[in-house]
């Protein structure tokens, strides 16, 4: 029932949720993949959502604009947003929703996870209720309806670990094959997953060393196992593109100043053929984090970021109640430990939530809570062994009102998932004072734009737009003048700040923090974070009326 009910948000999450800025580039680029055409740079998204998702627009068409200059230089977003410009309202939203179901599976399978490892760590009715609290946690709800990877990370990443705890409690070749299974599910998920391919051979030694169940010949049996099926399947999912480097490979790698693990890994495919697009991929990620991303954080720009970037992502989106959960049980897992009653098998759900907060906090790619996702559900088992003592202290009615109150505060902004902000915060009116970017504007309220602009019987709006989607299907041109955001000096023309006349206006709330500009341009829209707007479409596009 808690599935269904699952189910049946993140549906309605699916239909009345606009486009967010990465969705049509990637509906694209699985489109194709299921062409096997898919070389659109840069190859920095895995092959998982293609695979669950891509079938649904290959079923039913693009306007792939093969026709386009932006086609004959395989540039991923100018071509996908030629494509947005080809398509009309109707047969668009409905493709798009129809795209976003398969991406539903993600979501529910960590559910379904987290319910089968919660049982097992604390019985069926604390599981229950982990399971009741990720069904109704705003940012899990909010990107888990969209056609996007986060939600297809975060299941893997977790299922690796299960999977690593069941092979430590119980050593063997099967459940060997079956974290050899886990891993290549979560390097097809997420490029920034290969993190985990040294943590295999780790685990499998670790485990061999601490006694006689799983020997020598029986570990190595386990890892060429675990890792023969691993790279056979990514071998498969990259459609067997594949080829040995070359030392002009490595040595461009080398110039690049890349890390010396991603070109020792390089050698290693000097003998065995690379997975070209997944390869590909993770170089472009390394590149596109060593160049560096200014950040936005607490109504100033970082142009390096901030370590407490996704720290304080979670103490303004968590919702409070989720929070107190997660303290107590941080706590009671503190006295268990002090009791000695911890195994070296609980490390694998205590150790994998820091571990990603921390290499992401390491990164300059700050775009919102949305990147540390996968830390959610070991969150969620560790708020479980304060449901735990809540229940064993027969006060299972403050465990229940907690939960409840998760979810009400989650409702209170529902289906708004990805604008939530807690009551720590003040709500999602005062997000734009702490964090910008996805954890408020993804480009999804372009639709409630519309539906505000006929409530407030504006005639004519100006209106500088974060995202991908295509305004023009959804207003005319007597009623609409697009400001270009100056993404470079020719969209400035000349400006360094945005002087505006008299009239309405609307502005994405990204554009208005600046950060994603040249440090030139940072201040274009200055003159409205002074105004207070008169309304918003959503939460993530403020509505101005400058005064005669």
């Amino acid at each position: 029932m808690l599935l269904l009910a699952l189910a049946a948000g993140l549906v309605y999450e699916a239909r009345y949720t606009g486009l967010t800025v990465d969705e049509p580039v990637h509906v694209l680029s699985a489109a194709l993949y299921w062409q096997a055409a898919d070389q659109l740079k840069p190859r920095d998204l895995a092959p998982a959502i293609k695979i669950v998702g891509g079938w649904v627009p290959r079923v039913l068409g693009l306007p792939v604009p093969r026709d386009h200059p932006a086609w004959k230089k395989q540039e991923a977003w100018w071509a996908a947003v030629v494509m947005m410009d080809r398509f009309k309202q109707q047969r668009s939203n409905r493709l798009f929703f129809l795209a976003r179901l398969p991406m539903l599976v993600f979501p529910l399978l960590t559910a379904w996870l987290l319910w089968r490892w919660g049982r097992q760590l604390y019985g069926g009715l604390v599981a229950l209720l982990l399971v009741l609290l990720f069904a109704v946690e705003p940012s899990a709800l909010g990107h888990g309806a969209l056609f996007k990877n986060d939600l297809a990370a975060t299941c893997a990443y977790f299922w690796f670990w299960y999977r690593a705890w069941r092979f430590w409690k119980w050593p063997g070749l099967g459940n060997a094959l079956w974290l050899g299974c886990a891993l290549l599910a979560a390097v097809l998920s997420k490029l920034s997953m290969l993190v985990l391919v040294p943590a295999l051979p780790l685990i499998i030694v670790a485990r061999a060393a601490r006694g006689t169940v799983l020997r020598g010949s029986q570990a190595a049996a386990a890892f060429l196992l675990a890792t023969v099926l691993a790279y056979l399947g990514a071998l498969a999912a990259s459609q067997f593109e594949a080829r040995r480097l070359t030392r002009a490979d490595l040595e461009a790698l080398e110039q690049a100043r890349l890390p010396g693990a991603l070109v020792a890994t390089g050698q290693v495919f000097r003998l065995l053929p690379a997975p070209i697009p997944l390869w590909e991929g993770a170089v472009s990620l390394w590149r596109s984090n060593a160049e560096g991303n200014c950040t936005y954080m607490l109504g100033r720009q970082r142009p390096r970021g901030d370590r407490l970037y996704f720290l304080l992502a979670l103490a303004v989106k968590t919702p409070v109640a989720l929070q107190i959960l997660l303290l107590a049980g941080s706590l009671c897992l503190l006295l268990r430990q002090a009791r000695r009653q911890l195994e070296p098998a609980d490390l694998f759900w205590l150790l994998p939530p820091w571990l990603y907060l921390a290499l992401s906090s390491l990164s300059t790619l700050q775009l919102g809570i949305r990147l540390v996702l996968p830390a959610l559900p070991f969150g969620l088992l560790i708020s479980g062994c304060a449901l735990q003592q809540l229940r064993e202290k027969r006060r299972l009615w403050l465990a229940v009102l907690l939960v409840a109150g998760t979810a009400v505060e989650s409702f209170r902004i529902f289906p708004h998932g990805i604008s939530f902000f807690n009551l720590w915060a003040g709500g999602p009116d005062n997000g734009l004072k702490y964090l910008a970017d996805s954890n408020l504007d993804w480009g999804q309220d372009l639709p409630l734009l519309r539906n505000r602009f006929d409530e407030l019987k504006i005639r004519k709006l100006r209106l500088s737009y974060f995202g991908t989607d295509n305004p023009w299907r959804y207003f005319t041109d007597r009623e609409l003048e697009l400001i270009a955001p100056p993404w470079n000096d020719e969209l400035a023309a000349g400006k360094r700040v945005l002087e505006p006349r008299p009239g309405y206006y609307a502005i994405s709330a990204t554009l208005l923090a600046g950060h994603l500009f040249e440090p030139q341009y940072r201040c274009f829209y200055s003159r409205f974070l002074a105004m207070k707007p008169i309304a918003k479409a959503g939460y993530s596009i403020f509505i101005y009326r400058v005064g005669s």
